[in-house]
């Protein structure tokens, strides 16, 4: 089993939640207009987060597209696709980030510039971290996520989150300082 599909648990699309309620619950593919619902629900979301996990707008949006695809070919609709979307996003941001290193043989990074140099030097730093430092930090203060729900997108336990949280902002800290 996969660690996205581990990561669904709670009913967020209306429709699903109906059919849960009244007991006729969900046995085949997630339906088009659920489906339309989370895409213009989630999209511009995802996309952020794809941004700040790759670096790249470009391959954020191939890989919330690519996200979007693999929950639409699903066999069975999952209890918690935003959960389950935002997890298959960390994961294909992840695998990017590795088929980028092992082509090039550096840290994959790419400069964005913004208007605030302050903003700049924060994002250069952010760049420089481990994945799972970057993405916990993402999805702690930009998501606003908990860490056990962390933990449950990353398919990692609660103190690895802890943990990778409390080393990302004092490496922060210390780069920016």
């Amino acid at each position: 089993m996969e660690p996205f599909e581990r990561a669904v648990r709670h009913v967020s699309v209306k429709t699903m939640a109906e059919d849960s309620v009244q007991g006729r619950g969900r046995s085949g593919p997630i339906a088009a207009g659920d489906l339309s619902l989370l895409f213009g629900r989630q999209r511009t979301t995802m996309v952020q987060l794809a941004r700040m996990l790759t670096g790249s707008n470009a391959v954020a949006e191939e890989v919330v597209q690519d996200a979007f695809v693999k929950l639409q070919q699903l066999r069975q609709a999952p209890d918690n696709p935003d959960g389950y979307l935002r997890t298959v996003v960390a994961n294909l941001s992840k695998s990017h980030l590795r088929r980028l290193r092992l082509e090039r043989r550096l840290p994959a990074t790419q400069r964005t510039v913004f208007a605030d140099p302050e903003i700049d030097e924060t994002w250069e730093v952010l760049c420089r971290l481990p994945f799972r430092q970057r993405a916990v930090l993402a999805l702690r203060f930009y998501n606003d996520l908990s860490e056990a729900d962390i933990a449950r997108v990353l398919g990692c336990r609660p103190g690895t989150v802890k943990s990778s949280l409390h080393r990302g902002l004092a490496r922060l800290r210390e780069e920016l300082s």
